[in-house]
């Protein structure tokens, strides 16, 4: 089984950056989830893709709903503490899958990983 982490600082929405991230993670996933294990770790703004309540009417996808998704496929997803903290966000903002994470656990997932992607 190869073990990636990709690593997303990307805003919601005002790019495709964040999109095409879980693109890529939704990708991987349906490759083979047994083939993969994928953990997903935000920083920046990226942390707001993992916020509740998200309305995109003008837009023809929603970022939460393919959080959702990869979280229903037993993706760890978690958020840079400091960068949530900066910007007001809290644990009981998040999705359900979604958790509050630390630098450590970042430097362990990378260092267990097979493959980072910084996006």
């Amino acid at each position: 089984m190869q073990k990636m982490l990709i690593v997303a600082h990307a805003s919601p929405y005002g790019t495709e950056k964040l999109f095409n991230c879980l693109r890529i993670a939704l990708a991987l996933k349906e490759q083979d989830e047994q083939a993969v294990e994928l953990k997903l770790f935000l920083m920046s703004d990226a942390i707001f893709g993992a916020l509740k309540h998200q309305t995109t009417p003008d837009l023809s996808y929603n970022l939460q709903q393919m959080f959702e998704i990869l979280s229903a496929q037993q993706v760890p997803i978690l958020l840079c503490k400091t960068c949530a903290n900066v910007r007001g966000v809290n644990a009981d903002m998040l999705i359900d899958g979604a958790e509050i994470g630390t630098l450590e656990e970042l430097t362990r997932w990378t260092l267990a990983a097979d493959k980072v992607m910084h996006i």
